[in-house]
């Protein structure tokens, strides 16, 4: 329940100075210079925990100002249920974005079928977040929504089948073959809905900026590799 709050502050902290800075927004908005950062994961690989490095990183070595969050699934089905949140969060965008947001779903998510269609508000959501900058999206398909949106940077966390299995089994406390079985149909589940509805191949490292093997390093190296590449991308000083 702490963790949940310390989110929940983080979250209307940095809602209340977007609604706070909204010309600033907008003359930003105009320069392309909001900076996020979304991470796609394997099942059975870290990903919001290296999204919290990240920001701890970014908020205390770097002073960042409006402060980073990181959002994963839990949050933003929260923000997505709350009328009040996603209210709050809507009225942080100027005129000119919420007309480009109209224009995008009208034109984009108006070809998507039924089953696609429903996750319209969580992509709102998703969208606005990162035109306001300053957020780690894990997962929920936060790549394929921010598609094409300049100084975003799109990382892929990978890990070999033995160093999830081990991962998992410790964590469900399940055994190594039961935690097999879980990361197999899990996996399955999650890039069938990707690929089949939203025509986007998550396992093609062509659609990452930066793909980082799991095993290789530990979460503050995954967490200083991401910066490094933020910083070549040009999208953070």
């Amino acid at each position: 329940m702490k963790d949940v709050a310390v989110k929940e502050s983080a979250i209307f902290k940095q809602i209340e100075h977007w609604r706070r800075q909204k010309q600033v927004v907008e003359d930003r908005e105009k320069a392309n210079t909001m900076p996020f950062v979304t991470i796609s994961r394997e099942y059975g690989c870290g990903g919001f925990d290296i999204a919290v490095k990240l920001t701890d990183i970014l908020n205390k070595e770097y002073h960042a100002t409006p402060i980073w969050a990181a959002y994963d699934k839990q949050i933003l089905d929260k923000i997505t249920s709350d009328l009040g949140l996603t209210q709050a969060l809507t009225e942080t965008l100027t005129n000119t974005a919420r007309s480009k947001m109209t224009d995008l779903f009208q034109t984009t998510f108006s070809k998507f079928p039924p089953q696609v269609a429903v996750y319209r508000k969580l992509a709102e959501v998703v969208r606005t977040l990162a035109i306001n900058g300053h957020v780690v999206i894990v997962g929920r398909a936060g790549n394929v929504i921010t598609r094409g949106m300049p100084y975003g940077l799109h990382v892929r966390i990978v890990a070999p089948m033995s160093y999830k299995v081990k991962r998992m089994a410790a964590m469900l406390k399940v055994t190594q073959a039961e935690a097999r079985e879980i990361i197999e149909r899990k996996q399955t589940d999650r890039e069938s809905f990707i690929k089949n509805f939203l025509k986007f191949d998550p396992e093609d490292p062509h659609n990452y900026d930066i793909v980082i093997n799991n095993e290789n390093f530990a979460v503050d190296e995954m967490a200083h590799l991401i910066i490094d590449a933020m910083k070549r991308k040009g999208i953070f000083a």
